[in-house]
């Protein structure tokens, strides 16, 4: 989980929580960039259920608990 200094909210529900979970990593010509983030529960479960997530998304989820 990361605590922001700035501002940051959740891709799911548009909420700005203290903690959020690196839930998608975007790939661009130059690099990555900072990445998706979302609130570890509900919104990280969530997401890991779209087509568009990533495989490892379901095994941080099912190795912590938040």
């Amino acid at each position: 989980m990361t605590r922001w200094p700035m501002t940051a909210k959740c891709i799911v529900c548009g909420q700005e929580p203290d903690e959020l979970i690196l839930v998608f990593i975007i790939e661009t010509l130059s690099g990555p960039s900072p990445g998706l983030y979302a609130c570890p529960t509900p919104c990280a479960g969530k997401f890991a259920k779209s087509p568009y997530a990533p495989a490892w998304l379901h095994e941080v989820l099912d190795n912590h608990s938040f």
